[in-house]
């Protein structure tokens, strides 16, 4: 079943080295009267076609401080691509197992691997599998993984070949430093402990790139729930040696002279030594809620009180969106650059895929609680 074709909507804007687009928009599905999208999806590509699954939003119009219910999803989307076209095709089975959002999802020869998340009563679960497009059945084949020696969400996830990573999230109420992989071609593999990440953090961006030698792992930015509900944002950057089976520190998110702190972006490798950074929270408004909330709590009577949720709720209705920076950093330099703007809002908590020469990265959130359904693409214009 077909729901509708879409040739490459909105005019292409360049970046320094991407042109950006909208492949398309998630479409309506039954019962539904807007498609509002989802943050925290599974994603990734497979077999020619991009697929989205699970995810949470808002879709009663409510934002969270207007007393909203976060709605977490099970739909799967299938975007298969025919040239300059995309047309979604409705799978057979159009739903995960469980209502899942904000898990990690990377793809490898076989499919999508995806690992963790939150669920509708649960902060993090353990849950791996892989899901493959199958274009003659027009379904969705699903493998059932080894599950995670911990529930975890929010975590960072990529792949060497066939081994997957999984590093950071949040589990148990806190940030983990743990770094676990598991070798797909393996039968009878089960998820290896690896020396621990530097520093405990979620809503990092991984990826996989060469270090100019061989491929490594990156981990890029982060934040760190605290218990005085002020969180740590990160500038930080590590690289998982896995010849050397340790961690290097390498130098921070930045323009090549100013450091920022950035979470939830997403990332792509390009080229033989670049990773491209796009969008992220640099956290300062993120840092601002934090603190009136901390404020609120604390609030000695009624009238501080209502003052504070109201100074709160003007910052979150006036919130500018997420950043639109795009930078690159060379792995074998050791050097940041700013190379670009997007133009539209930053897309956070989603992933980026790298499809040929495109990127694509679906949904995910613009402002709080405001999730969009485009599927962006950037096409890389040379590689940097």
């Amino acid at each position: 079943m077909i729901w509708g074709s879409y040739a490459v909507m909105a005019q292409n804007k360049e970046t320094n080295t991407v042109s950006w687009s909208v492949a398309g928009r998630l479409p309506l599905l039954a019962g539904m009267q807007k498609q509002p999208g989802v943050a925290g999806p599974f994603t990734g590509e497979t077999n020619g076609a991009l697929l989205v699954a699970g995810g949470a939003n808002f879709a009663d119009g409510a934002m969270p401080w207007q007393g909203g219910k976060k709605l977490h999803h099970d739909d799967i989307y299938v975007l298969e691509k025919h040239g300059d076209h995309f047309s979604w095709v409705k799978p057979k089975t159009a739903h995960l197992r469980q209502k899942t959002a904000y898990g990690a999802s990377a793809t490898v020869r076989g499919g999508v691997v995806c690992a963790g998340g939150e669920t509708e009563s649960a902060a993090g679960c353990k849950d791996v599998f892989m899901m493959r497009w199958d274009a003659k059945i027009h379904d969705i084949v699903f493998t059932t993984l080894p599950s995670l020696p911990f529930p975890v969400a929010n975590a960072g996830m990529t792949c060497i070949g066939n081994t997957i990573y999984l590093v950071g999230g949040e589990s148990g109420g806190k940030p983990s430093n743990r770094f676990i992989a598991l070798n797909l071609d393996d039968k009878n593999g089960q998820w290896q402990q690896l020396p621990p990440l530097p520093v405990s953090m979620s809503h990092s961006a991984v990826v996989t790139q060469s270090n100019g030698k061989y491929s490594c792992v990156y981990v890029i930015g982060g934040r760190s729930a605290n218990p005085s509900g002020i969180s740590t944002l990160h500038n930080c950057v590590f690289c998982y040696d896995p010849r050397q089976n340790k961690w290097i520190s390498l130098a921070p998110v930045g323009d090549g002279i100013h450091t920022t702190n950035i979470s939830a972006a997403t990332a792509v490798p390009v080229g033989d030594n670049g990773i491209l950074l796009i969008g992220g929270d640099k956290g300062d408004i993120f840092h601002r809620i934090e603190t009136f909330n901390a404020l609120i709590a604390r609030a000695k009577d009624d009238k501080e009180k209502g003052r504070l949720q109201a100074e709160k709720l003007n910052l979150l209705n006036h919130h500018p969106g997420f950043s639109r920076d795009v930078y690159l950093y060379n792995t074998k330099t050791n050097a940041w650059e700013k190379t670009g703007d997007l133009p539209f809002y930053g897309q956070v908590t989603t992933t980026a895929v790298l499809w040929d020469r495109h990127i694509f990265i679906p949904c995910g959130e613009i402002k709080p609680g405001i999730r969009t359904p485009d599927i962006t693409m950037g096409t890389l214009n040379g590689r940097p």
